[in-house]
């Protein structure tokens, strides 16, 4: 029978060691991907997810179940990620033309070789890379808490109560933060569907 992550989690407490290498192998994937999702740079996000699991570790002599171990996690993940945003300074990111237009999606490939394949025309590269860069655009203006929220429930998957206690605040807060990031995202983008 498998174990709930609660229950590997108070296995960990009790010195289990296997238990949470079952914990980080389950949850690895995604929360490299929430991760990625606030700093847009994979070596960068695979360092502030490895920087996640370590104070999981370091939280295991005070772990209690209180909550949903995911929202635990991720609470963990997001305070990782805003303590590095904080102390971060902006410099610019070039990207080559071998770098995957998306880093998230494991089949897409380098701009370079699509526009060498003679299946995918220029133009269409190039609306793709641009459709691709005003949504990340529009995300990237929103405030850090409406792209918080929008990242944990449309792209993470979690529900307002599980947004709700990661974030610290009332469930009614994350569905207006969503509805406002929404309304942000929508006026953003609306010369793009006029142009469409």
């Amino acid at each position: 029978m498998t174990q709930t992550d609660e229950q590997l989690m108070l296995s960990v407490k009790e010195g289990d060691r296997d238990a949470f290498q079952i914990l980080t192998e389950r949850h690895y994937s995604n929360t490299l991907n929430f991760i990625y999702r606030f700093v847009k740079n994979r070596p960068l996000a695979e360092d502030l997810c490895q920087e996640t699991f370590l104070r999981l570790w370091r939280c295991v002599p005070t772990y209690r179940p209180i909550a949903k171990f995911r929202t635990f996690l991720y609470h963990i993940a997001k305070n990782v990620c805003l303590k590095h945003l904080a102390k971060e300074q902006r410099t610019p990111h070039i990207e080559s033309l071998d770098t995957p237009a998306s880093e998230d999606d494991e089949n897409c490939r380098p701009i370079a070789v699509a526009i060498a394949d003679t299946h995918y025309s220029p133009e269409a590269v190039l609306i793709a890379q641009e459709t691709h860069e005003a949504i990340q655009s529009a995300i990237n203006k929103l405030s850090k808490e409406h792209q918080l929220v929008f990242q944990l429930t449309e792209l993470q998957g979690l529900s307002y109560q599980e947004v709700a206690d990661i974030v610290q605040c009332p469930i009614g807060t994350v569905a207006s933060r969503k509805n406002a990031a929404i309304r942000q995202l929508r006026k953003f983008l609306a010369p793009y569907k006029m142009n469409s």
